[in-house]
């Protein structure tokens, strides 16, 4: 008899898109919006998760057009799988990439505050366990997995309760998107746009789910519930300090928690961002799945774990590419930047795939 999968549920499907789009770039957020929007930037903030959502709303199509089928069996229903293939190691590798510039960004800055003679790559190494240990889960124990994560990181974002007895609303200005260092332009508002990155890995799931999952509504939900948490903290420290603090301080996040006292934790911004590696994992771990997803479909008859091992190999070996913090910075603006077009050009091009499959009588079947 065979095991019937387990589905995931909205609710699961809500923490796991919370618990992706939660990356590194969270501690810079508030100087990115000051440099690249200007005064009152966080309603440009808002303006960008509106079209974060028409992004998913185009998810949302390529499901209801593909009646549920995984977005593989969408294209190989119209070109031959030979053609394909580069296409998905292409994709995978890029992926890799990604999830490693975001995992070692995050242990470079962790050396930077806690760990300055530490070598950043055996930490980095220690990551790449965790998330070995996780990808050889299937999709569903990653999910259960990130809503662990999420209830032991919920609790940081009232630490702003802190930061009430100092803040001011006269610190907002009536000015609106004005003072911006970087000056006006596509890639400014681009680089803020790249924070909200994840949500497009809600394509990996259409196998995964059914009606009852309610699959977009949860991906909604958790952009909403992620774009929430992540305003309260740049209205705190738009409130907390000068406009042109906010723009000289390298991550404001961590500053905010520095003004932090407690009489039982001497320094409470180590232990959030330290808190912070398991928001980290996931976001990793959904990047290396997305790149495992697309490494599968050229080698479906490879013993398990072995993708997996190759995977977190590559992992680990990218993560020596960045050598210092400004480098890595750089290098992960890159990649969050294709990401944002691949996130837009993806559906784009299945919906037009779909609407040519129409055309010809050919219909895909949801593979779950």
């Amino acid at each position: 008899m065979n095991k019937v999968k387990e589905k995931l549920n909205v609710f699961h499907i809500t923490l796991l898109i919370y618990m992706t789009e939660m990356n590194i770039t969270l501690f810079s957020l508030p100087r990115l919006i000051a440099e690249n929007i200007g005064t009152n930037g966080w309603i440009g903030y808002l303006a960008l998760a509106v079209i974060a959502s028409f992004n998913i709303f185009l998810y949302w199509i390529v499901y209801r057009m593909g009646r549920g089928a995984s977005v593989f069996q969408i294209m190989e229903l119209a070109l031959p799988k030979a053609v394909m293939y580069p296409v998905y190691w292409a994709l995978a590798i890029f992926w890799i990439f990604t999830a490693s510039f975001l995992g070692k960004n995050f242990f470079l800055i962790f050396q930077m505050l806690s760990f300055q003679t530490t070598n950043p790559m055996f930490i980095f190494l220690l990551f790449c366990v965790m998330v070995f240990a996780l990808l050889i889960k299937d999709i569903y124990g990653i999910g259960k997995a990130a809503t662990v994560f999420f209830f032991m990181t919920l609790w940081t974002v009232g630490l702003t309760v802190y930061q009430f007895p100092d803040w001011q609303l006269v610190r907002f200005t009536p000015h609106l998107f004005q003072a911006a260092s970087q000056g006006h332009s596509f890639r400014n508002w681009l680089e803020v746009y790249t924070t909200y990155m994840g949500y497009e890995l809600s394509m990996f799931l259409f196998p995964h789910v059914n009606k009852k999952s309610k699959l977009f509504l949860g991906v909604f939900l958790g952009h909403w519930v992620i774009t929430i948490a992540q305003l309260v903290v740049i209205l705190t420290a738009f409130g907390f300090f000068s406009f042109h603090q906010i723009e000289s301080l390298l991550y404001p996040v961590i500053d905010l928690l520095d003004f932090i006292e407690m009489p039982f934790i001497n320094r409470i911004e180590n232990l959030v961002f330290s808190m912070f590696v398991f928001a980290n994992l996931i976001v990793t771990v959904m990047f290396c799945y997305a790149a495992l997803s697309a490494i599968k479909q050229t080698c479906p008859k490879i013993k398990p774990n072995r993708l997996e091992f190759v995977v977190v190999t590559m992992l680990f070996f990218i993560g020596y590419i960045p050598k210092h913090l400004r480098q890595s910075e750089v290098l992960l603006r890159k990649v969050l930047y294709t990401e944002a077009f691949i996130a837009f050009i993806i559906p784009v091009v299945l919906i037009l795939v779909l609407q040519y499959l129409k055309l010809k009588g050919k219909v895909p079947n949801n593979e779950s």
